[in-house]
């Protein structure tokens, strides 16, 4: 397996945000453990306010959607816990809307969106 670099991590407005850059295009499971979402980061991700932005993914599997769902499931269970996507193309919305998570996770267009949604 290649080495991949790891995704941008930022905080914009106390909203953490995270950026996978091209080498997470095609979001298989190999990739999953390396976007940074464990159960711990999670844990200490403080306020639990977590936007995902796409922008460089053309391809999401089926381990990377049930990833989604136990991100949503830990930081909802947090006082003010919210996760959100921005940057998402038509083959990646497809993908959250024929597995309905489009009706638990927000999707924005861009990060600039996500925050200030976040602070509203």
């Amino acid at each position: 397996m290649n080495a991949v670099n790891p995704p941008e991590v930022s905080v914009i407005r106390s909203v953490t945000v995270i950026s996978p850059g091209a080498d997470f295009s095609n979001l298989y499971e190999s990739l999953i453990d390396q976007l940074g979402m464990s159960p711990q980061f999670l844990e200490e991700l403080n306020p639990p306010k977590l936007l995902i932005d796409m922008k460089h993914v053309k391809f999401v599997g089926s381990a990377f959607l049930g990833r989604m769902v136990f991100v949503h499931k830990t930081l909802s269970a947090r006082d003010a816990g919210r996760v959100a996507m921005c940057g998402l193309n038509s083959f990646c919305r497809a993908a959250l809307s024929v597995s309905r998570l489009d009706t638990v996770l927000e999707v924005f267009p861009a990060v600039e969106d996500g925050v200030a949604a976040f602070e509203a």
